[in-house]
């Protein structure tokens, strides 16, 4: 069976405003992905609003990162949840001391060659609201800034609609989107420390699979395939 990584706020929204910082490439850390690396799984990155590729502020994807032979020294590089040591990090201090890696987001500044290889390979697609891109949980991907002619002609708009804008900013470009994790039930749930509510509820559940973890201590992760569970719900 599938499950939904969805009661523990493994379901995101998320929003990209005309700010020009953006997290690099990078797989996401167990924040978002609560599963030991062994652990495949599916992200589906839903769109709420259009975003025309000439506009900027979508998703990136770097095609065929996740199987490709230099990969683990992009994880390396970012210190991902795939270089942690099996047993975790006993607490936050421990994991900011010893954590690998120059950080989730900062491939471009760690390791150039592979953020220029990353590049080379980048999609971006030309979505409108209401379109999924599904990717795997390893493939590394990153937000797309918006352009800054767009984000200045925005702002011009904006001045000359209003007669200027000493009193009142104006209001962001945004482009919203959804994201929703997938997992196998077959998933383990990472030891040491962490934010994964299930965890903090009980801390025998740590590496524990989903399956194990829904069937004695309730549905935390609600199975959405091959069929949604009617019990689940209910409870």
């Amino acid at each position: 069976s599938w499950i939904l990584f969805g009661t523990t706020g493994r379901d995101v929204f998320l929003a990209k405003d005309d700010g020009e910082y953006c997290c690099g490439w990078h797989v996401d850390d167990y924040g978002f992905w609560p599963a030991v690396p062994s652990s495949d799984g599916i992200n589906a990155w839903i769109a709420l609003d259009d975003m025309p590729i000439k506009r900027g502020g979508g998703f990136a994807l770097a095609v065929g990162s996740h199987s490709a032979d230099w990969r683990m020294d992009a994880h390396r590089a970012i210190g991902s949840t795939v270089t942690y040591p099996t047993e975790g990090f006993r607490t936050a201090a421990d994991m900011f001391e010893n954590r690998t890696g120059a950080g989730t987001c900062n491939l471009a500044t760690a390791a150039p060659e592979l953020n220029n290889r990353m590049e080379a390979s980048k999609r971006i697609y030309d979505v409108r609201a209401g379109d999924v891109i599904f990717h795997a949980r390893w493939l590394f991907h990153r937000t797309v800034p918006f352009d800054r002619d767009v984000v200045r002609l925005w702002m011009a708009r904006y001045r000359g609609y209003r007669g200027g804008y000493e009193t009142a900013p104006p209001p962001s470009l945004l482009h919203r989107r959804y994201s929703v994790r997938y997992a196998p039930g077959t998933a383990q749930l990472p030891q040491g420390y962490g934010s994964e509510l299930s965890i903090m509820w009980d801390s025998k559940n740590a590496g524990k699979s989903l399956d194990d973890v829904v069937q004695n201590d309730g549905p935390w992760y609600p199975k959405c395939w091959p069929r949604v569970s009617g019990y689940e719900m209910k409870q």
